[in-house]
């Protein structure tokens, strides 16, 4: 069972026409006994006082008996004039009543338009943050009021510091953060978008040879410092002609989008000449060997492309390191 969602602009309407209606029952009822009452009094004022007069005009002329009487049928003759005096409910109901229910209708009215009218910003702000959608000045988003404009300048402001947090964050996580280049899972996202989209690349895939000794011999934080130095020298390289990985651990990736095979054995052979003579924070030559393929139409997956690399990196590896090993429709080719 859903749970019941209680809505301001109900609360507001519903707490406004229980109020008036109170109030206005109370005042017309109020008022229709206090009329009738100020009537009974001024009956009976009117009454002695007429009363009096009559009987101060005749007293010269009536006597003993005559003057009771002529007393007796003065009040009769007045009860019967000021019971008219007495206003019936059904009159009231028609006469006071009736104009102050159209008086009422109106102001319910009035304030149901209000309420609308206050709530609307507040509405529209909730359904654009339930939606996800983006807070601009110039949405449909009328803050004419200062709490509106006050609730949707921070709500606009707050999504702009999400949307940069969250930006930040996805930043970090494409990045590897040791060597600050893109990391596997980045890797794997532009080869899944180059594959799906048939887009012609070529890729390297490079490992660092011996590297296990150099943490061995001199420890993690100066093998932490050849990877650095090494994603450096890449990047340099590689600069605008493609993207550069890690891979994992001390193996690297480059990927060269629109650019074929012949392209990529010219870089990584660069590559492999400037890190065999490059200084190093081990203070000892650091070797690279990769595995060169491209891309053709029967593959399938990255993870296809990427197995043809890595099995040519086998080869580079078993050739004597330090070298380069190709894979070109099918057939290896070892480059030293």
């Amino acid at each position: 069972m859903s749970k019941f969602k209680l809505k301001l602009s109900f609360l507001i309407v519903s707490i406004t026409i229980i109020v008036v209606l109170v109030t206005s029952s109370v005042s017309i009822w109020s008022s229709y006994r206090n009329f009738n009452e100020i009537l009974k009094v001024n009956k009976t004022d009117m009454q002695e006082t007429y009363v009096m007069e009559v009987l101060a005009i005749t007293q010269d002329y009536l006597q003993g008996s005559e003057k009771e009487e002529i007393e007796l049928y003065m009040d009769q003759i007045f009860d019967t004039l000021l019971e008219e005096k007495e206003v019936s409910f059904s009159l009231f109901f028609k006469k006071t009543i009736v104009p102050i229910i159209l008086v009422i209708a109106i102001m319910l009215g009035l304030v149901i338009w209000l309420t609308l009218k206050i709530t609307q910003p507040l509405k529209n702000l909730s359904k654009k943050m339930e939606l996800g959608e983006e807070i601009n000045e110039n949405d449909d988003i009328t803050a004419w009021y200062y709490e509106a404009k006050l609730l949707k300048n921070y709500v606009q402001n707050m999504m702009i510091c999400s949307q940069s947090k969250i930006a930040e964050l996805t930043e970090q996580l494409n990045l590897d953060s040791l060597t600050g280049i893109p990391n596997r899972r980045r890797m794997d996202q532009t080869l899944h978008e180059l594959i799906v989209n048939k887009v012609p690349h070529a890729i390297i895939l490079i490992d660092l040879d011996d590297f296990k000794s150099i943490n061995d011999t001199y420890g993690h934080t100066v093998g932490d410092e050849v990877l650095k130095a090494f994603a450096n020298n890449m990047q340099s390289i590689v600069d605008e002609q493609g993207l550069c990985f890690r891979y994992g651990g001390e193996e690297f990736m480059v990927i060269l989008p629109s650019r074929n095979i012949d392209d990529a054995i010219q870089l990584a052979e660069k590559l492999r000449i400037k890190q065999a003579i490059q200084e190093t924070a081990c203070g000892r030559p650091v070797t690279m060997s990769a595995g060169i393929t491209a891309f053709t139409p029967n593959i399938q997956s990255p993870n296809q492309l990427i197995e043809i690399a890595d099995h040519a990196l086998y080869k580079a590896k078993q050739s004597g390191r330090n070298c380069l090993c190709v894979v070109r429709n099918m057939r290896q080719m070892i480059i030293k």
